[in-house]
């Protein structure tokens, strides 16, 4: 299964879940922008995985951390991007793979919003990782107890989204899902047909900003801010293996105490 969440400062009584029911959830040249989409637009249809990574022999594990899995699922990866008009996902696969999952994790939302013109989350926190990893743990959405909410290093959230994945092959494959086979036809069981309002949230969450009402629109700040997240990467007590999550946070004012940063992660990967 998989769900989403967003919450927002200004509508702090609102919030919006959807569920997805399935098994989600070298050295390589950077890619360069191309086109893209990008919220409050999404592509015309859910794409499965092609390859199919699902029933492939090289990850045939839960979870799968093996090179050749790994390969395949970019494989899948780029052909979906490229029916946007979206260039390879490419870093260095070596490096990649030294990196932690949440680390992982963090560096496949950056590269999906900075190949499409975004701006990138700056980097992790430790705080943050907490709240994801035991969200995780409980194969639950990770979400912070109230807005606004007080941040390492002095900062505010003023608004969040929440994604969680169980059952993918690795982080590859929850980023496959959450970014491209998350529409009609999906197995999003909130989005059963075309415009019905669960369509693509894990999609909106990744790639959210100025242009949308979601977590990533500064307006909510009115001032300094800053883009954050936290990932978590367990088994869940459900059994989900492995069980995924990520915590984008739209921080107002100070910045956040990070120990990963996207700087750092761009100068180890080779971007």
């Amino acid at each position: 299964m998989a769900s989403r969440t967003l919450r927002l400062l200004s509508t702090a009584g609102i919030s919006l879940s959807l569920g997805v029911a399935s098994l989600l959830g070298a050295t390589v040249a950077a890619a360069a922008l191309q086109s893209g989409i990008v919220p409050p637009n999404n592509p015309p249809k859910s794409l499965p995985p092609m390859p199919n990574f699902f029933q492939s022999q090289k990850c045939d594990r839960r979870p799968d951390a093996s090179v050749g899995c790994d390969s395949l699922v970019l494989k899948a990866i780029d052909n979906a991007r490229s029916k946007e008009h979206v260039g390879p996902m490419r870093f260095n696969l070596a490096a990649f793979r030294s990196l932690t999952p949440p680390e992982q994790l963090f560096v496949t939302v950056d590269l999906e919003r900075t190949n499409r013109g975004l701006p990138p989350v700056e980097g992790l926190t430790s705080q943050l990782n907490t709240i994801a990893w035991k969200a995780a743990r409980a194969g639950v959405d990770p979400l912070l107890p109230s807005l606004p909410y007080p941040l390492s290093g002095g900062g505010t959230a003023a608004g969040f989204g929440g994604n969680w994945a169980g059952g993918n092959v690795n982080v590859l494959g929850s980023d496959y899902g959450w970014m491209y086979d998350d529409g009609p036809h999906s197995p999003n069981l909130d989005c059963p047909k075309a415009g019905d309002p669960g369509c693509w949230g894990h999609r909106d969450n990744i790639l959210s900003d100025k242009r949308t009402q979601n977590w990533g629109n500064p307006a909510y700040c009115g001032g300094a801010y800053h883009f954050v997240m936290g990932a978590g990467s367990t088994k869940s007590v459900a059994g989900w293996n492995p069980s995924q999550t990520e915590l984008l946070v739209l921080d107002c004012g100070k910045a956040p105490t990070e120990y990963f940063t996207w700087a750092q992660a761009k100068k180890l990967l080779g971007i």
